[in-house]
């Protein structure tokens, strides 16, 4: 029987308390159960800008980009001065592809500190997207002035130096992201990338080989890697690399034809046309 006398517990008229319930909630991954305290809070306290930062916070973490956005907004309203925030919303507009939104956002954070690479990292990354590459190219330049050891910024650096077509400092940037740090796989990836557009093909075959050693999954440096060993007339290493392109991709209706191709170069008919009639079926479907 329950005691009639039982006191029940009574909602918080505190703000602060649902604040503090909200981060309790968020901290053991109740991220609804969050939202609904902070909103409580915000009831009662509509400019506790800590309260709409971390409500922007919790629908993120489930997934609700546009209430995300809108609470970011609503602490802004508030403090505008707020680089943080500023930051945050750049990020999640940037994952729901509104890049020129981004970018305009980004560059009011840069507005408020200048000195942060990681906000002229992040605009480089909008920038690119947008394929504004000569933008991105000093966005990651003004970063790597901040911060010379950051190998990330110099890959995305070379990324959109090859995309603008200079691929001698495209090679530049790439080495010196690898020469921070040597394992890498992508940085080595786009190395071999640089080399080949500059006709160092054996250049070329070491990057890809080296990518491949640190991480042995990457498709397109395998097929990447057949082409090139096709020009040094490497047949047999050429087939090998594209049969590690099928392992990875059996659909791949592309790598079934160079392979044909491949085994007709090598003398085996039967192969080369067995290889073809795979690529066909693939295309038919």
């Amino acid at each position: 029987m329950k005691d009639q006398n039982m006191v029940h517990m009574k909602e918080p008229e505190d703000p602060e308390e649902w604040f503090d319930l909200g981060v309790r909630l968020g901290e053991k991954g109740d991220f609804k159960g969050a939202i609904e305290a902070f909103k409580k809070g915000l009831s009662l306290n509509t400019k506790d800008v800590m309260a709409w930062i971390n409500l922007g916070v919790a629908y993120g973490q489930i997934g609700d980009s546009q209430a995300e956005i809108q609470a970011y907004e609503k602490a802004l309203e508030l403090d505008p001065a707020n680089v943080e925030v500023w930051v945050n919303l750049g990020v999640v507009l940037e994952e729901t592809d509104n890049f020129k939104d981004a970018i305009k956002v980004y560059k009011k954070a840069l507005e408020l500190d200048s000195e942060d690479t990681d906000i002229w990292f992040d605009l480089g990354v909008a920038l690119g997207r947008m394929e504004d590459f000569k933008g991105a190219t000093k966005a990651y330049r003004k970063a790597l002035d901040i911060n010379p050891n950051d190998s990330q910024a110099w890959l995305n650096l070379g990324v959109v130096q090859i995309l603008s077509g200079v691929f001698e400092e495209a090679l530049k940037a790439f080495e010196k992201a690898l020469e921070i740090d040597p394992e890498d796989e992508k940085a080595w990836y786009n190395l071999a990338l640089a080399l080949g557009q500059t006709g160092d093909i054996d250049g070329e075959i070491r990057s890809y080989s080296k990518a491949l050693e640190l991480d042995s999954n990457i498709g397109l440096a395998w097929y990447n890697l057949a082409v090139a060993l096709e020009k040094k007339k490497d047949f047999m290493g050429a087939l090998e690399a594209y049969r590690k392109v099928l392992e990875l991709d059996p659909e791949d209706d592309e790598a079934w034809d160079d392979l044909s191709k491949i085994l007709q170069k090598m003398g085996d008919i039967k192969g080369s046309l067995e290889a073809k009639k795979k690529a066909d079926q693939l295309r038919k479907n």
